[in-house]
């Protein structure tokens, strides 16, 4: 509907200006016949001017752009320079010292995944005796668990004790 719409008015816009020439004298149409030329030549002017204007920017962008990737590239040489004057006065130090960093590094990072495993361990113990306040409950409850951990470290130390006196008792 709306290209049908632009059309029909294109069309009629079209034919008013015609019929407005025709009724026009020739000193009229002359007139804004140079009128029209002289704003198509002012247009075009313009045009050439952000042309100029915008071919300007693009070589000013390209000098900076090439000034600060010469820039760049001495940084990375004079580093790479320094890097390589290190390693030859340091020698079997230099990568030694780089080999005592990394191992340090390891280290730490096994200590931290240590540290997050037992954490992740840790766990939260929750019965409806603590939960909802039933003290009566909550201290048997407690001293059941302190039983069975009394009575689970015992039997291990019992084992421990057995398994130490048999290898005392073989003979080597």
């Amino acid at each position: 509907m709306s290209k049908k719409a632009f059309l029909f008015g294109l069309a009629v816009g079209g034919a008013a200006i015609a019929r407005v020439a025709m009724k026009m004298d020739e000193d009229k149409k002359a007139e804004l016949k140079a009128k029209a030329q002289q704003g198509l030549a002012d247009f075009k002017d313009r045009a050439i001017d952000y042309a100029f204007y915008a071919n300007d920017a693009a070589a000013d962008f390209k000098e900076e752009a090439s000034k600060q990737f010469d820039l760049a590239k001495d940084k990375v040489a004079d580093f790479a320079d320094q890097y390589q004057a290190a390693k030859n006065e340091g020698g079997a130090s230099f990568s030694s010292s780089l080999d005592e960093a990394t191992d340090s590094l390891r280290s730490e990072l096994a200590q931290v995944e240590a540290d997050a495993d037992e954490d992740a361990n840790d766990d939260i113990v929750i019965d409806s005796a603590t939960a909802f306040g039933d003290e009566s409950a909550a201290t048997s409850a407690d001293a059941e668990a302190t039983s069975e951990t009394d009575s689970a470290v015992d039997s291990a130390d019992s084992e421990a004790t057995s398994a130490a006196d048999s290898a005392t008792d073989q003979p080597e």
